[in-house]
């Protein structure tokens, strides 16, 4: 059995294309690679890394502060933009109040100066009323004088003429 692993450690080895002392070269070679390498280079290798570890997560904690620092100004931002469509609210319903006043002042106006038209209107109406009547008055003493003549021309006596007088005076100012 023994020929049997021989064989196929030789078979195997072979069919790679590697024999057993290049193999052991190649071993004792890494080997001293790695010794060099650890005593030479470990050091600045491992420091670079330690340094790199550093630096990811200095830019780590800074990146969350960044975040931190965003979501506190979002925050902030979200806050005074909610005052102020408040403030503007309060603007707006300050504005619609002071218009509905001057609605109200300008309605309140108008009534007064529409009282103040037709009062005048009235007054003139009262005063044109009256110049009809003072001129119906003058007009009833311009008839009693005609009558008066005519009464005169007829001879009437002074009774019969208030009497007359005094008929056309009520029936025109009734």
């Amino acid at each position: 059995m023994e020929d049997f692993a021989n064989s196929l450690s030789d078979f195997v080895l072979e069919s790679i294309g590697v024999s057993l002392t290049e193999m052991a070269i190649q071993i004792l070679s890494t080997i001293l690679l790695f010794l060099i390498v650890k005593y030479f280079f470990w050091n600045n290798i491992t420091e670079y890394l330690e340094k790199r570890k550093e630096f990811m997560a200095s830019e780590y904690e800074d990146a969350k502060v960044a975040n931190l620092e965003a979501i506190s100004t979002k925050e902030k931002a979200e806050l005074e933009l909610t005052e102020i469509r408040l403030s503007a609210k309060g603007v707006i319903d300050d504005a619609k109040d002071r218009g509905e006043l001057e609605r109200t002042d300008i309605v309140k106006k108008a009534k007064k100066e529409a009282r103040i038209v037709i009062s005048n209107a009235q007054k003139e109406i009262d005063s044109e009323i009256e110049k009809a009547r003072s001129n119906l008055n003058e007009e009833i003493v311009s008839v009693a004088v005609l009558m008066a003549e005519k009464v005169i021309k007829k001879e009437i006596d002074a009774s019969k003429h208030k009497e007359l007088i005094s008929e056309v005076t009520k029936g025109v100012a009734s």
